[in-house]
């Protein structure tokens, strides 16, 4: 099929371009929906009067359903969809790259979204829908999560469908939780989950950074042990991953230790660990969650990031992670390319 098309492409050049904008259309507005024209525009970056023209025939094919609340994706838009998403990929060049990407990290599977989330909220919304997707094909009834906080993860919470099938057994937060945002805490996130795949869920309202006692007093209380317990049997790990001196300043560390950080090259951070570019673990705060040593005793570890500027991190932290599901963006995906070629 991929050979076919690649010379129809070379045939009538003019007729692949077209469909490929009408498909990027076409999803855009599924990821927006409601929405009007002019996110379309803003998101794409395409003039108005292609964007118009274009939803007026997806309109008139009965592909996209235009109201007074703004647009949507109706039933058959949906299927052409699915049914086009593979043929796509191949066409986009999309499929190449997250095999090129794919070796490079060592990862069992990379998911690609379109363009640069810092750039472009569609794309944050394509790879929340595209980690929620895949977190569905693996979980099971008995399945046991544990996800980190962050926008990104919170997004992939959004992105999850209510089930009407139990999912999951037990849903966790990755690691203690307190800070200025509640709705990007992992407790928060945690819950919401849980809620959506009818698991239960436990929590940790814990800060980063307690002093050796208070956190062994802490591990002796009993709430908190059974709470580790539950870490210690989770099956399936969702993971954000930041910048190391960024998370590092938003999580208040002392001078001293930002400074410990820049020497010892830390490039990425994910679940309270500093990795350097070897992805050698630098440095641990002092908090209850996951323990790194543990992943890759997992059946999946689903990390999801995206933007440029995450590109080093994504490549420091792969070294360790061989049983990935990678959920990234073209932005992450070309930088790490570049990187990895010298």
């Amino acid at each position: 099929m991929k050979e076919k098309w690649m010379m129809v492409r070379k045939m009538v050049p003019d007729m692949t371009d077209e469909l490929v904008k009408r498909y990027r259309i076409l999803k855009t507005v599924k990821l927006l929906e409601p929405c009007g024209r002019r996110l379309i525009v803003l998101s794409l970056g395409m003039t108005e009067r292609t964007v118009r023209g274009e939803i007026e025939k997806l309109n008139a094919q009965g592909l996209v359903r235009v109201s007074k609340t703004g647009m949507s994706v109706t039933e058959d838009g949906a299927e052409v969809l699915e049914e086009l998403s593979a043929l796509f990929a191949h066409l986009t060049g999309m499929a190449e790259l997250e095999e090129d990407v794919r070796k490079i990290l060592g990862a069992k599977r990379v998911l690609l979204a379109q363009g640069d989330c810092d750039e472009s909220e569609r794309t944050v919304k394509e790879m929340a829908q595209m980690g929620a997707r895949v977190l569905l094909e693996i979980a099971k009834k008995s399945s046991r999560i544990a996800i980190t906080g962050g926008t990104t993860m919170a997004a992939l919470v959004e992105a999850l469908p209510v089930t009407a099938l139990q999912k999951a057994e037990m849903v966790l937060p990755a690691r203690g939780s307190i800070g200025r945002k509640l709705e990007l805490q992992a407790d928060t996130l945690a819950a919401k989950m849980a809620e959506k795949v009818g698991a239960e869920y436990r929590m940790l309202h814990l800060p980063d950074n307690l002093s050796q006692t208070v956190l062994a007093e802490m591990r002796s209380e009993p709430e908190i042990a059974e709470t580790i317990a539950e870490l210690n049997r989770v099956n399936i790990l969702l993971l954000g991953v930041g910048d190391a001196l960024e998370m590092a300043s938003k999580r208040r560390l002392d001078a001293a230790t930002q400074k410990y950080l820049r020497e010892k090259d830390a490039v990425a951070e994910a679940c309270g660990y500093y990795f350097n570019h070897k992805g050698e673990v630098v440095y641990e705060t002092n908090s209850i969650g996951i323990d790194f040593q543990e992943v890759q005793r997992m059946e999946s570890v689903l990390v999801s990031a995206g933007g440029k500027r995450k590109a080093a991190s994504l490549l420091a932290l792969s070294k360790s992670m061989s049983n990935a599901i990678f959920i990234l963006d073209e932005g992450a995906a070309v930088e790490m390319l570049r990187l990895a070629r010298g």
